[in-house]
């Protein structure tokens, strides 16, 4: 009887070890499955066309939301550039200005960036993405 109740012990013991490292051996070859893919960008919007309205909204903004930081004529020496660990960049110059895409500018607007320089905060709570347009639209005629 005593031997009896010792195999089934033991093959209760095994079947809850087979169970174990059966899940164990399922989890390690799920994680180790490749993740799928993550849905592709949603692509940004299209430019705001640099209207006379919307390049004058975005000097109001740009009055507003940066010029502390990067100047009242775009220059980078705004009074609390002075704070930064360099030069911001120079928006009034075509050359500068001709390596920065919309879609740069838009999103460094939008969601911010950080920098060897310092960083810069995101304005997507404070601004519409139309109204990121305008100050993107401003910031170019800076150049012209």
């Amino acid at each position: 009887m005593k031997n009896c109740r010792l195999n089934d012990c033991r093959l209760q013991i095994s079947a809850v070890l087979t169970a174990a490292f059966s899940v164990f051996c399922l989890t390690a070859l799920y994680a180790n499955q490749t993740k799928p893919a993550a849905p592709a960008a949603k692509p940004a919007a299209p430019a705001a066309k640099a209207t006379p309205a919307s390049i004058a909204n975005g000097e109001t903004l740009y009055k507003r939301q940066c010029q502390t930081c990067h100047g009242a004529t775009g220059v980078g020496d705004g009074p609390a550039s002075k704070f930064l660990k360099g030069k911001l960049p120079n928006f009034t110059d075509k050359a500068v200005m001709a390596k920065m895409k919309d879609e740069e500018i838009l999103e460094t607007v939008t969601n911010g960036v950080k920098t060897e320089v310092g960083t810069m905060p995101p304005f997507k709570a404070k601004m519409k993405p139309e109204e990121i347009q305008d100050v993107m639209n401003f910031v170019h005629s800076l150049a012209k």
